[in-house]
């Protein structure tokens, strides 16, 4: 495991407490795929299982993080001969799917993955207001956290997704953790009693940023302006801008990406079909 950090430091550059995270909460329950040259690691590829709604059923899926190859061994196929010893686990394992959030998407056209969902992304200026009640989600009650779940999920059957990450208490509770690591934390903002709105936000380079945003569309504009009240920041980036609408009055600029967020491959057959996708905030 010491090879593997180094390798993953040096390919992602990522804190030392968000690896402390990975390596003692995802990496242990991930199938890890390592190719070596001697006592070498050259490349390695990680299958994370998290649970998914594909058309209409409950099933395990493998999210593809951490493909790293040292540069002196890259182009001589050790990565392809990696990801398809993985898939093939995955489908012995009846895992109808794996996918991916690509660096190069051209990279995995020729393994047949297919680029299935882009992200909009919206940066916002101006002061916040405060219209809703803000609680974070690890200072909620069990049933409380529970009701989170139960929201993030209605709004996202209500949509029809052809696939889309199982928003579960535990899948959240995984989430806080995770944004703890990124000196953040997931925000739940209440009208009364009722959730309107749920927020993954990071802190990274002096900026806060929405990694997720699940919220009622007609409560877009109260829902940003009451995240920016309670960060206390004039400055937002909403990385995906799905459910969000009714910012029109606000100093905004939007983007979408030219590259594919999610490129997925089904397992079982050659060719992948294009589905109705929603997965955010994947790392």
């Amino acid at each position: 495991m010491k090879l593997h950090k180094k390798l993953w430091e040096s390919a992602f550059h990522d804190t030392k407490k968000y690896m402390d995270y990975y390596f003692q909460h995802k990496a242990v329950k991930s199938g890890v795929y390592s190719d070596y040259e001697d006592d070498e690691l050259c490349a390695m590829a990680y299958f994370t299982p998290y649970k998914a709604r594909y058309k209409g059923e409950s099933c395990k899926v493998h999210y593809i993080v951490g493909v790293a190859t040292e540069p002196e061994y890259r182009r001589q196929r050790r990565m392809t001969k990696l990801l398809e010893q993985g898939i093939a686990v995955c489908l012995q394992e009846d895992s109808p799917l794996v996918f991916l959030s690509p660096e190069n998407p051209r990279v995995y056209d020729s393994l047949g993955f297919v680029g299935t969902y882009w992200r909009e992304t919206t940066m916002v200026q101006g002061e916040g207001k405060c219209w809703y009640r803000v609680s974070p989600f690890g200072g909620l009650k069990e049933k409380e956290k529970e009701m989170t779940a139960q929201f993030a999920e209605k709004i996202l059957k209500a949509e029809k997704f052809e696939l889309y990450l199982e928003h579960s208490k535990e899948y959240y509770e995984e989430v806080e953790r995770e944004m703890k690591a990124l000196e953040g934390e997931v925000l739940v903002l209440y009208e009364k009693t009722d959730i309107v709105a749920v927020a993954n936000c990071i802190y990274e380079n002096a900026e806060w940023e929405v990694t997720e945003l699940i919220c009622d569309r007609d409560k877009g504009k109260e829902v940003v302006e009451t995240i920016c009240d309670y960060l206390k920041t004039e400055h937002l980036t909403i990385d995906d801008s799905y459910f969000i609408a009714g910012l029109e009055e606000k100093k905004i600029f939007r983007k979408k990406q030219e590259k594919p967020y999610i490129m997925y491959k089904v397992t079982s057959i050659e060719d992948s079909p294009l589905l109705r996708c929603y997965i955010n905030d994947i790392t």
